[in-house]
């Protein structure tokens, strides 16, 4: 951390220890805004404490959409930078990731290859490629690596007929060992996994747009049961957090609600009229920053609520010709 910086956070704590009470104090209100550019090469990380922006560090690559287990890539293209490596090197992998996942240091990646095709490849940690990559029928969606087994979620087009497949894999020759057709859906895009079971999130056919949730045991290798919820979710399910043993946050484009795997009732945590971008937990002060856009204005700010998701701060961010912020961290 530069001198600079610290002096810099250091003046900012001080001015700001008075006068906040109720609200979550400058120094505590820290979170970084991830912005890409479809223009020319670039994404940048600003960090900020509260509204004002302290640090910004800049990677040459652009068109960006996805961020996760470290790495930063689009799943338009096929380069890659880690971002724990500080000489900011871009790797290339196979076209279109949609999904790289690390395991036991290995990099198991899910790619779009064709309109109704996915592809699994597998690197090293410096992304040195391990085999060959293996080619599959169906649109990719997520996937999970545990064990000695790889879990892919596919969209299936064939004509007009449609369906949503879990495809089980083993993690050395991608070999395919099963595939399980959810019937009940018409839509999923989001796996999480609870030891034994995957958690499959979608909408169902006959609760059009309503969040349902299919729980699949991946040792009986069957769906063992379905819950479908009174709240809906037209964009889909884009992250998930359990907040208790029997509580969970969804997040999407249109709000945040709490589902009650006991009662399977939602109850609405956080709505407005902005599409929701993003979010993160800030675990040390309890609070959720939420990236929004204003769709009428095309501007971008962050939210800053509560643990009852009551909002304590609004930060509006400099609007930008050149870069649209997708991730807030």
């Amino acid at each position: 951390m530069q001198t600079g910086y610290k002096l810099l956070l250091a003046a900012t704590i001080v001015s700001s220890s008075i006068g906040f009470n109720h609200q979550v104090s400058a120094q505590q209100d820290t979170y970084q805004i991830v912005s890409t550019s479809y223009r020319q090469p670039l994404t940048t990380f600003e960090t900020y404490i509260g509204g004002k922006r302290i640090e910004t560090v800049r990677y040459t690559l652009g068109g960006v959409d996805r961020l996760h287990d470290g790495l930063l890539y689009s799943s338009f293209g096929d380069r890659v930078i880690d971002l724990k490596n500080s000489k900011k090197v871009i790797k290339q992998v196979e076209l279109g990731p949609m999904r790289i996942k690390k395991y036991k240091n290995v990099y198991y990646a899910m790619s779009l290859s064709a309109i109704n095709q996915f592809s699994l490849s597998k690197y090293t940690l410096d992304f040195k490629k391990i085999g060959a990559t293996k080619r599959y029928t169906g649109f990719g969606r997520d996937l999970i690596v545990t064990g000695d087994k790889l879990y892919v979620l596919a969209d299936h087009m064939k004509g007009i007929d449609y369906s949503i497949k879990l495809h089980t894999f083993d993690t050395t020759s991608f070999k395919s060992l099963h595939q399980e057709t959810f019937k009940q859906l018409i839509h999923a895009d989001h796996i999480r996994q609870n030891g034994s079971q995957l958690k499959i999130y979608g909408t169902s056919l006959k609760n059009d747009n309503k969040l349902t949730i299919l729980s699949y045991d991946t040792k009986k290798q069957r769906s063992t049961k379905m819950m479908t919820s009174n709240q809906y979710v037209k964009g889909g399910v884009e992250k998930t957090q359990m907040l208790s043993r029997g509580t969970e946050l969804i997040f999407n484009m249109d709000c945040m609600f709490e589902i009650n795997h006991r009662t399977k009732q939602a109850r609405l945590l956080y709505d407005n009229d902005h599409d929701l971008i993003d979010y993160t937990y800030d675990a040390k002060t309890k609070t959720y920053h939420v990236l929004e856009l204003t769709t009428k204005t095309d501007d971008y700010r962050v939210m800053t609520l509560n643990s009852k998701f009551k909002k304590i701060a609004e930060y509006r961010l400099k609007r930008s010709d050149s870069l649209s912020p997708f991730r807030v961290l």
